[in-house]
């Protein structure tokens, strides 16, 4: 080969590696230059004589035919992603159509129709649906909490449903900052009235809230820890208290009813449901909710409302307590106070989920949402191989997980699984989003706190080793194979709470007891002094 053709070739290796090393907004380089680099190379490597005694123009020949099969698999791959990323827009796109038909079929009004995720309704309800939405936004801009839907009792003729509706009606609450000093402009300012009970946020706070009852709650729902004696016993005592003392009407589930009968006849005005398709209107009926148990108790209650939550008063019965502040000892002081109110409460913020399946090829293929209060895992299951999962913040690459897994987790979950896995403690009412790696493969990946307005998207390449395990609070455990995909927002709708003293005072508190943070003997004060 001649000197001038090896200088032609050097200076192609470079003009190559600067086309290989562009990269546009999108993250590939574009594929015609490639292509073109790799004819290039096949035309040099056709027209240069090679002579098998040169063993240095065989090596060189090697290298060039290693440059135009790395040329070739970079074309294809960009092929195949541009084809992946088609296919997750046209999937981003029918969850986010289906999200809006799902918030439309929530605000509309009674005219209107939903089923099977599907709004249907006339064209003028449809724009009633639009400016309620609207209504709502703006009310959340200046407020920051607004509710999830206002419903009025139509006053008509004083006939016997009438007056069953008014005896049965919600009661209304409504939620106030709270802040230190008579003087300070803050001071008990009135945010929003709730005339259903019904909470979501649009925008959050970390400020104290206050909640005040404007009329008396009428039924509350008891929630209780299965398989104990002395739960059990102390719900049967709670529930003649309330009945007597308080009047109100009182829901359980049916296994707890089916206990409480075959411990006392007279217990047979407590109140539950037949199917599970009641669950999803236990919101509308519902004031109050009363748990029974540990920590578990209260992600369970969290979960069979898919929607709105109403306020959750939580006493400590179970092994953990960083969510139940209230001892059952003084239950009967503890409700009186609450029922009374006002009251400080915690709006612990939930993470609305989706699993996306890469075969799915429409709609009606996409899992239904999940709700988690604590946290969302992504775990490598029996497999012996590391996890490998790509992680996108709204449109931003964030990092590919290689290790044991990933955790997800609201502030309120910070105490749970994403503390033990190196997570920071962060108060409840902190809104975020915490990303935890679980025994990355990497020394420098350290855990992240994400503003709570991302949507977080994690994918299993098709490159992955194995398939990845996903689970919801410790439960819903489900496969996720390669290209499919969870995504992770903040939900609408909170969880709330009622505080012993208020939210800050009680985390200090659970995480004192809790975990014992930071307990050590005093230093001894008789050791050498600075004078």
């Amino acid at each position: 080969m001649s000197p001038s053709k090896l200088d032609s070739t050097a200076s192609f290796g470079i003009g190559d590696a600067s086309v290989l090393c562009s990269q546009p907004e999108n993250g590939f380089g574009n594929s015609h230059p490639l292509i073109q680099s790799e004819k290039a190379v096949q035309e040099l490597l056709q027209q240069t004589p090679i002579q098998g005694t040169d063993e240095h123009l065989i090596e060189f020949s090697e290298a060039l035919r290693t440059v135009a099969k790395a040329l070739r698999q970079a074309a294809e791959g960009k092929a195949v992603a541009q084809a992946e990323a088609s296919e997750w827009k046209r999937r981003y796109e029918l969850e986010r159509a289906r999200n809006l038909q799902m918030e439309q079929c929530s605000l509309g009004n009674s005219n209107g129709h939903c089923e099977g995720g599907r709004f249907e309704n006339s064209t003028n309800n449809l724009v009633n649906c639009n400016q309620s939405e609207e209504h709502s936004r703006i009310g959340s801009l200046e407020h920051g909490i607004c509710s999830h839907e206002v419903l009025q009792n139509a006053e008509s003729d004083f006939d016997s449903d009438a007056i069953h509706s008014k005896m049965m009606r919600k009661a209304s609450f409504k939620l106030s900052w709270r802040s230190k000093g008579e003087n300070s402009d803050q001071h008990k300012q009135d945010i929003v009235y709730f005339e259903r009970g019904n909470i979501t946020t649009a925008e959050r706070s970390s400020k104290q809230i206050t909640l005040k009852w404007e009329s008396q709650p009428q039924t509350l729902f008891i929630l209780t820890k299965p398989n104990s004696t002395s739960v059990r016993i102390l719900c049967a005592e709670m529930i003649r208290w309330l009945r007597e003392q308080r009047k109100v009407n009182i829901y359980v589930e049916p296994r707890v009813k089916a206990e409480l009968l075959v411990e006392s006849a007279d217990l047979n005005y407590v109140q539950t449901w037949k199917d599970d398709k009641e669950i999803l209107l236990l919101h509308t009926k519902v004031d109050l909710v009363i748990t029974l148990g540990g920590d578990g108790t209260v992600l369970w209650a969290a979960s069979m409302f898919k929607g709105p939550v109403p306020p959750i008063v939580p006493f400590s019965l179970g092994s953990l307590g960083f969510m139940t502040p209230f001892h059952s000892e003084h239950y009967r002081d503890c409700l009186d106070s609450v029922l009374t109110g006002p009251i400080s409460i915690t709006l612990r913020h939930r993470l609305q989920c989706h699993v996306i399946r890469d075969a799915a090829k429409n709609e009606h293929e996409i899992n239904e949402p999940i709700l988690v209060l604590n946290e969302v895992t992504i775990d490598r299951g029996i497999s012996s191989f590391l996890t490998n999962l790509e992680c996108y913040c709204d449109n931003s690459f964030v990092t590919c997980v290689q290790g044991d897994g990933l955790i997800l987790s609201t502030t309120s979950g910070s105490t749970a699984y994403s503390l033990a896995a190196g997570g920071s403690m962060v108060h409840p009412q902190v809104p975020g989003i915490l990303f935890t790696p679980i025994c990355p493969h990497s020394l420098s990946f350290r855990p992240l706190i994400l503003p709570e307005h991302v949507t977080v998207r994690v994918q299993v390449p098709f490159n992955s080793r194995s398939p990845a395990w996903v689970s919801f609070d410790g439960k819903d455990r489900k496969q996720l194979a390669a290209g499919d995909t969870l995504v992770c927002s903040m939900a609408p709708w909170p969880v709330p709470t009622a505080c012993q003293v208020d939210s800050t005072e009680d985390f200090l508190q659970s995480i004192h007891d809790g975990l014992h943070w930071n307990l050590r003997k005093t230093q001894a004060f008789d050791g050498p002094q600075d004078l």
